[in-house]
Parts: structure tokens; sequence; C-alpha cells
């Protein structure tokens, strides 16, 4: 049964990943980011499994077990986001966790879940309100038997300065210590296909920066400089290597929302 969705705007964010715990066995989470501005999400998600080259399927439903808010703003001030009735910007963090036994053991097996609907603040869409925001996680368990996902632990969220350099890195670690190796992919919509965006802009030239945006496929680390205020929508690919065979990989939609800021910097010296 699938959770009926209102068509408002309020994603901003989200991840999905899997930790292994029996034979075939995974649970399942989503990390999802609501702006607060918006609709509050589902108490539930539905998540598909899928694999093609076996003709198999399976489904889960992920009921939420937290929430949280992740306003950037300091604890003084948390009061009066619009989280609380206020006008300062306003983030939560919903949690959603679910177990899902694979009947089959495939190369190909894809979990997915779409949300509508975006921010519709986002200024490097053509229509951001209108596109969902889609996030998936594969894994190989023909050869990988025993296998969890990276797992990410910082915010898909982060508010940086017009004119400031910022370099953001997702806090990715993989339980199994396998190789992760990043890159930059386009967002995606509803089904997985890729959003429609304006002004110039994807999944490789994602904001207006000078330089452009780059990411470190071994770190993860996303450098920008961003040179005029706006909302943009990162989208990232982490893929997880053991010796050298590609075994699973989990997408990151991340929002950044660039402000007009007065603050300075710190400066750092030399060391001595």
């Amino acid at each position: 049964c699938i959770t009926p969705q209102m068509q408002a705007s309020h994603a901003m964010g989200a991840d999905l990943t899997y930790v292994q715990i029996g034979p075939n066995q995974y649970r399942v989470r989503l990390s999802f980011y609501r702006d607060c501005s918006g609709i509050t999400p589902s108490f539930s998600y539905f998540i598909s499994a899928n694999s093609i080259s076996c003709g198999s399927s399976a489904s889960v439903t992920l009921n939420q077990v937290s929430f949280v808010e992740v306003s950037p703003l300091c604890a003084a001030m948390l009061p009066s986001s619009t989280c609380n009735g206020g006008g300062l910007p306003g983030v939560q963090q919903y949690i959603f966790e679910g177990d899902i036994t694979l009947p089959a053991t495939c190369a190909d097996w894809v979990f997915s879940m779409s949300e509508c609907c975006r921010n519709s603040g986002i200024t490097t869409l053509s229509n951001p309100g209108s596109e969902n925001l889609y996030v998936d996680a594969t894994l190989n368990n023909l050869v990988a038997t025993n296998n969890s996902s990276p797992q990410f632990t910082s915010l898909p969220v982060p508010y940086v300065c017009a004119g400031q350099a910022y370099i953001y890195n997702h806090g990715a670690i993989d339980p199994d210590g396998d190789s992760l190796v990043f890159s930059l992919i386009n967002a995606q919509g509803a089904s997985g296909v890729s959003v429609v965006y304006g002004g110039g802009f994807s999944g490789l030239n994602p904001m207006t920066s000078i330089p452009a945006v780059t990411i470190n496929s071994a770190n993860g680390n996303v450098t920008m400089n961003p040179t005029v205020p706006q909302i943009a929508v990162i989208a990232v690919l982490v893929q997880e290597y053991r010796n050298g065979v590609l075994i699973g990989s989990t997408t990151r939609d991340i929002q950044v929302t660039v402000l007009s800021c007065t603050n300075n910097s710190p400066t750092i010296n030399a060391i001595t």
C-alpha cells in the first residue's frame, strides 16, 4: 500500500542507505530533509527494490522513527525559525526505517524512493515546485553476500555565503571498509528521470560559481565559490568498490542555500 502524497513543495534533500542484518535481509533507512515553510512529510514511505536481471522485486514501508530540527541557526534563534512559527530559515530531519528480505541474489538490485515536491524556492531548476525528489541505492548481492551501503554523517542542507569559497564534505563512512568513489550527477525527479535544469545549469554545473563546482572523487569534497545568492541542488553518486569490483552505490540530493552575508571568513596564520 502506497501512502498518498500531498502536492505541495517542501523537499530539500535526502539519501537512502541500508545495513545488512541477516542473509539477504537489510534495514533500509531514508533520511529526508524538509523545508519547514512547506507541508509536513508522510509518516511512512514506500520503498521498492527491483532487479531487472533476475526479474525479481520486493518492497517495504519505512516508518518514521525520529525527527529533529536541524535549522542552520544558533540555539538562541531556533524558536524564531519557520519550524516554530517564526520567519528564519527552518529545516527538519526525518528518519524512516524498515526491514526488507530480498528474494534472490542478483547483480543489479535498486532500492528507490520518490517524493513530491521540491522546494519551490530553488533557483537552478526550471520549475522546481513541480519536480519530485528521487534517491536510490544499488546492491550487487551476487558478489557481495555481506554488504552495507555507505553511511553519511553530515547534513545535505548547507547554508553558505556568496563571495566566499566553501567546501562541503559528506562525512561518508563505509561499515565494511570498501573504497568509495564520488561523482556529480543530474538530480533526479519522478521515476528517476533527470530534473529539468534552467539557465544553463546541469548536474555537472549545478550553480553559479567561479570557478565552477568540482568534486574530489576520492574524498567527496564538493568545492564551490558561489558569486550570487541562490538556492541550488547538487546531486552526488557514491559508488562502492570491493577489490576493484563495483558492489553498490547510493545517491544524495543536496540543497545548497547561498545567502548574502556580511560576516568575514576566519583567517589562518602560518604555523610555527
